[in-house]
C-alpha cells in the first residue's frame, strides 16, 4: 500500500522534532507527563529503529523466491524511510482532501493507469487503497477469513445488495493480481507457516513500525478479505436518502444527534481532526450504524474509528472498524452489552486468583473490580494509558484475533500498581491514584512483555470456560432488568387507568380494550415482552370485578374494589419511585467514582505542583548550602594538609639538627681527648727540653772556662727557655679557648633544638 500523505503531522509543526506539549502522534500531553515523556522519547526512537530493521529482515526473508528480486528494493525503501522521518504520517480522509496530496492521488503500480486525475477529484471520499506488495505474506498468514463468515451472517441485506457486483468484484481482483484466501498460502516460502507465524508473533510483541502499522492492522483484521465493492458508498447513499425523508424514526434521529455530540469530543485539538477529518469520522460511524443496526452506535466507538482514520484512508478504516466491532468485540457494544458484563466477571475471577490480597483490599474499600476494568475494556485502553502503550497493545490484540490481550494487559497494570492501591484507605483515593498511575505507563515494552510473558496461563480456551460459566447469570440479570423496565412502564399505564376509573368508572372497559390492542401492537414491533403471569391475571381480574359490580350494582363491593385499586396504585407508585431513586443513586455513585471529580483532582494537582515547586526551591537552597559547606571543608582540609606537611618538615629538620649535634658532640669529645694527649706530650717535651738544656749547660760549663762564654751561654739558655715557655703557655691558652668555644656552640645548638 502506498504511504499515506493527505494530512501529515508536518501540518502541525512536526517536521523537525516533537513539540514540547504533544507526543509523536500529535496528541496533547498532560502537563504532569511532559517530563516523563521526554525521558522516554529517545527510547521510543531507538526502539523504532530496531523495529524497522527487524521487520525489514523478516519481510525480505518471507518474500517468495520468484518475486524477491523485484520487491527487495521496494521493501527496503518502504521500511528504512522511517529512520529518516522523525514521526509517522497521519491521515484522515475528508471532503477537502484535494487541497493536499490525498491517499488515492499517490500513484501505485496496480491502478496508476486505470483512473484519471479528474475521476479522483470527483470522489468525495478517499477510495480503497491496496496494501503494499511486501505485506502480502502477513495477509496470507492471517486467520481472519474464518471470522468473516460470522459477520456475513449478521447482514443478509448486504448479500442482497451486492449480488449485482460480485462478478465485477472478482474480475477486479483477478485483474489487480489479488490472490484469494485459498491461494494466499502459496506465496509463502518453503519454510513452514507455523514457524513464520511464531516469528511474526515475536515481531508483533516487539511492536509494528509506525509507517506500516495501519496496513498491518488491516492485514490482521482481514479488511481486504471482507471488503465488498461499492458497499461503503451504498451505505452513504442510503444515509443521504434517509436524511432527505421527512418522517424519520426516533431511533435514527437520536443516533445521529449522539454522533454529532461525540464528534467534537474525539481527540480534540489533534491537527488531523479538522473539519474534513470530522466529516470522515461522521461518515464512517453512520455507515456502520446502517451496516449493523443491531449495534448502531455506542459511545466510545468514535475513538476507535478516529484512531483508525489516523492510520489509513476512510474506506480502509471502515472495513477495519467493521472487523474489530463485529468479530473481536461481538456483543460488547450492543444494547444489552452482555459480553462486556461477562468479561468483567471473568476478569474478577482472574484477579481473585492472581491478586487475592489486592481484591480483598478493594472489597474492604467497597470498590468493585468492574469499576476499574469496565472503562479499560470498553475503551480498549484508549485515553487510559499513553498512546505508545495503546498502539503496542492494539498490535498484539489485532494479531491474536481475540480479547486475550485485554485481560493480560489489565493484569499487568494491576501487577505494576497493585502495591500502591493496597496502601490507600479511601475509595476515591484508590481509584484516583490508579487512574493517575495508569496514565503514566510510558514504558510500553515492559507493559507488553509483562502482559505476554507473565500471564501465559490466560488463554482463549480458559476465558471461554469462564465466560460459559458466567454468561447464564448475566443473561438472567439482563432479562430481569428488561422485565423490571416493562413492569415500570406498565405501572404507569395502570396508574393512569385507575385514575381515570376513579373519576369515570364506565370508561374502564374501553381503556382495557385499548390497552390490549396497544400491547398487541407493541408485541408485534418487538419492543415489549410478556408480563409476569401474576401481574397479567391481576389485570384481567380487576376489570372483571368492575364489570360485575356495575351489573349487580352493589355499592359495598364497588367501593372495596375502588379502594383496593387505589391502594395498589399507590403501592406501585411507591415501588416505582423507590426503583427510580435507587437507579439514580447508583448512577450518581458511579459518576462520582468513575469521573473522579475533575475539579477536585485539578485543584489537588495544582496544590501538589506548588508543593513540588516549593520542595524544589528548598532542595536548591540546601544544595547551595551543601556546596558552600563542601567548599569550606575542602579549604579546611587543604590547610590541615599544609599544617601536617609543615609539622612533618619541622620534625625532619629537628631530627637532622639533633643528629648534627650528636656528630659535633662526638667530634668534640675526640678533640678533647686529643688535646689532653697533646698536653701530656707538651709537658713531657718541656721536661725533656729542660733536661736537654740542663745537660747542654752542664757540658758548656765544662768545656768553656772564660766567664764571658758562660754568661753568653747562660743568657742564650735563658732566652731559649723563655721562648719555649712562652710557646707552651700560648698553646695551653689556645686549647682552653677552643674548649670553651666548642662547649658554647654545643650548648647553643642544644638550646635551639629544644
Amino acid at each position: 500500500m502506498q504511504r499515506v500523505a493527505s494530512r501529515t503531522l508536518n501540518r502541525a509543526g512536526f517536521s523537525g522534532g516533537f513539540q514540547p506539549k504533544t507526543d509523536a502522534y500529535g496528541f496533547t500531553l498532560r502537563p504532569q507527563h511532559l517530563q516523563r515523556y521526554r525521558e522516554y522519547s529517545s527510547i521510543y526512537k531507538e526502539e523504532e529503529e530496531e523495529r524497522v530493521d527487524k521487520w525489514n529482515s523478516f519481510l525480505e526473508q518471507a518474500q517468495p523466491s520468484s518475486s524477491a528480486k523485484v520487491n527487495n528494493k521496494t521493501l527496503h525503501a518502504e521500511l528504512t524511510e522511517e529512520k529518516l522521518r522523525p514521526c509517522p504520517e497521519v491521515t484522515l480522509g475528508g471532503e477537502d482532501s484535494n487541497k493536499e496530496k490525498s491517499f488515492s492521488d499517490i500513484p501505485r503500480e496496480d491502478d496508476g493507469d486505470n483512473k484519471t486525475p479528474t475521476e479522483k477529484q470527483k470522489s468525495p471520499i478517499q477510495k480503497w487503497a491496496e496494501a503494499r506488495p511486501s505485506l502480502d505474506v502477513i495477509m496470507s498468514m492471517s486467520t481472519t477469513p474464518n471470522r468473516v463468515t460470522s459477520t456475513e451472517e449478521m447482514k443478509p441485506s448486504i448479500q442482497e445488495s451486492i449480488e449485482d457486483v460480485e462478478d465485477v468484484f472478482h474480475d477486479t481482483l483477478a485483474n489487480e493480481g489479488i490472490s484469494s484466501p485459498e491461494t494466499e498460502h502459496e506465496v509463502l516460502s518453503p519454510k513452514s507457516v507455523v514457524t513464520w507465524k511464531k516469528e511474526l508473533e515475536v515481531l508483533v510483541q516487539g511492536g509494528v513500525p509506525r509507517n506500516i502499522r495501519g496496513e498491518v492492522w488491516q492485514a490482521f483484521v482481514g479488511a481486504r478479505t471482507r471488503r465488498v465493492e461499492s458497499y461503503y458508498q451504498n451505505l452513504l447513499d442510503k444515509e443521504k436518502e434517509v436524511s432527505q425523508e421527512q418522517n424519520k424514526s426516533q431511533s435514527s434521529e437520536r443516533l445521529r444527534k449522539q454522533i454529532e455530540k461525540d464528534l467534537p469530543r474525539t481527540f480534540p485539538g489533534h491537527p488531523a481532526l479538522d473539519e474534513g477529518g470530522r466529516n470522515s469520522l461522521r461518515r464512517v460511524l453512520i455507515a456502520y450504524s446502517h451496516h449493523n443496526p443491531r449495534v448502531g452506535y455506542c459511545q466510545g466507538m468514535n475513538f476507535f474509528a478516529g484512531l483508525l482514520l489516523l492510520m489509513m484512508p476512510e474506506e480502509n478504516a471502515f472495513w477495519t472498524f467493521v472487523g474489530i466491532i463485529d468479530d473481536y468485540f461481538d456483543g460488547y457494544f450492543s444494547q444489552e452489552m452482555i459480553e462486556s458484563q461477562v468479561d468483567q466477571l471473568v476478569f474478577e475471577d482472574l484477579m481473585r486468583e492472581c491478586f487475592p490480597k489486592l481484591v480483598n483490599h478493594l472489597d474492604y474499600l467497597g470498590v468493585q473490580v468492574g469499576w476499574i476494568s469496565g472503562p479499560w475494556f470498553l475503551s480498549i485502553f484508549v485515553n487510559m494509558i499513553p498512546w505508545e502503550s495503546v498502539l503496542r497493545v492494539w498490535d498484539v490484540l489485532l494479531f491474536e484475533g481475540n480479547r486475550v490481550m485485554l485481560f493480560r494487559t489489565a493484569l499487568a497494570l494491576m501487577e505494576f500498581y497493585g502495591p500502591a492501591l493496597i496502601a490507600t484507605n479511601d475509595t476515591a483515593d484508590a481509584i484516583t491514584l490508579l487512574q493517575t498511575l495508569v496514565g503514566s505507563t510510558f514504558d510500553s515494552s515492559q507493559l507488553v512483555l509483562t502482559a505476554c510473558m507473565g500471564y501465559l496461563a490466560v488463554t482463549e480456551d480458559r476465558l471461554q470456560q469462564l465466560r460459559n460459566k458466567h454468561r447464564p447469570s448475566v443473561v438472567d440479570v439482563v432479562e430481569e432488568r428488561s422485565k423490571g423496565a416493562l413492569v415500570r412502564q406498565q405501572s404507569k399505564i395502570l396508574a393512569s387507568k385507575l385514575y381515570s376509573f376513579k373519576h369515570d368508572p364506565e370508561s374502564l372497559p374501553m381503556e382495557a380494550i385499548t390497552e390490549e390492542e396497544s400491547d398487541g401492537q407493541e408485541e408485534k414491533d418487538g419492543h415489549l415482552s410478556t408480563l409476569d403471569p401474576q401481574q397479567s391475571n391481576m389485570d384481567e381480574f380487576i376489570p372483571g370485578i368492575s364489570i360485575d359490580s356495575e351489573l349487580d350494582a352493589i355499592p359495598d363491593i364497588e367501593s372495596q374494589v375502588v379502594w383496593l385499586k387505589a391502594e395498589r396504585c399507590r403501592l406501585l407508585e411507591e415501588k416505582r419511585s423507590a426503583i427510580l431513586r435507587a437507579e439514580e443513586l447508583e448512577t450518581a455513585l458511579m459518576e462520582i467514582v468513575l469521573q473522579d471529580n475533575r475539579r477536585e483532582l485539578t485543584a489537588r494537582l495544582e496544590h501538589l505542583q506548588k508543593e513540588v515547586d516549593e520542595l524544589r526551591l528548598t532542595l536548591a537552597d540546601k544544595n547551595e548550602q551543601e556546596d558552600m559547606m563542601r567548599q569550606v571543608l575542602l579549604r579546611v582540609e587543604e590547610e590541615h594538609k599544609l599544617a601536617q606537611e609543615a609539622r612533618i618538615s619541622a620534625e625532619q629538620d629537628a631530627s637532622a639538627q639533633r643528629y648534627a649535634a650528636q656528630v659535633i658532640q662526638e667530634k668534640y669529645e675526640k678533640a678533647m681527648t686529643s688535646v689532653t694527649a697533646m698536653e701530656k706530650r707538651v709537658v713531657t717535651a718541656e721536661s725533656m727540653l729542660e733536661a736537654t738544656l740542663q745537660y747542654e749547660s752542664d757540658q758548656g760549663k765544662a768545656q768553656s772556662s772564660p766567664r764571658a762564654l758562660q754568661l753568653d751561654s747562660a743568657q742564650e739558655l735563658q732566652r731559649k727557655k723563655t721562648s719555649l715557655l712562652s710557646f707552651g703557655l700560648s698553646w695551653r691558652d689556645k686549647s682552653k679557648f677552643l674548649k670553651i668555644s666548642i662547649s658554647l656552640d654545643i650548648h647553643n645548638s642544644t638550646t635551639s633544638i629544644c
